[in-house]
């Protein structure tokens, strides 16, 4: 009884190693752009690299509705099933966000584990400061903790305001979407 399941867990770890080799990751990709579009969300101009675990992105233009919302140098995507991760690197703002915030995002990074299945992780590091995100899956919950930069405290107060300060001095932002 213990040979037969050893075996069967050999062929399925075996499986699992194989899909995640074998998927095209590309197309995956490419399923993903056609299904953010209805949203008003177009990425172009961008090139792929297939690698064995991952897929790189590269110079990708984000527009939103017809805007033009950011220029991304690349993005490291990870698919193993139970763990996937994303990585921005170096993004670009649009100049019409500005007096929001700061236009530079030195990297930010998405992950989803199967270990934790409710939650989005994220976190972001620019000339903002830095951010921990958590999305709840289930209640469609956003939290945010910023530690913002003394850039974003001088010239970005107005921003701010959507945030709570801790007495820690982070900003918090807590809102169900």
């Amino acid at each position: 009884m213990v040979k037969k399941f050893l075996k069967f867990l050999a062929y399925s770890i075996f499986f699992l190693f194989a899909l995640i080799v074998f998927v095209p990751k590309s197309s995956l990709y490419f399923l993903m752009e056609h299904n953010i579009k209805p949203l008003g969300v177009v990425i172009s101009n961008e090139t792929l690299h297939e690698n064995l675990f991952s897929l790189d992105v590269q110079h990708a233009e984000v527009s939103v509705k017809g805007v033009d919302a950011a220029e991304i140098k690349n993005i490291h995507i990870i698919l193993l099933g139970l763990y996937n991760q994303v990585i921005f690197q170096d993004i670009k703002l649009s100049s019409m966000a500005a007096s929001f915030v700061p236009l530079h995002i030195k990297d930010a990074k998405i992950s989803y584990t199967v270990i934790d299945p409710l939650y989005i992780k994220g976190y972001a590091e620019g000339d903002f400061g830095k951010v921990t995100l958590m999305f709840h899956l289930k209640d469609f919950h956003l939290k945010a903790i910023l530690h913002p930069s003394k850039l974003m405290l001088q010239k970005y107060r107005t921003s701010l305001r959507e945030f709570k300060k801790a007495k820690n001095g982070e900003y918090r932002y807590d809102k169900a979407l």
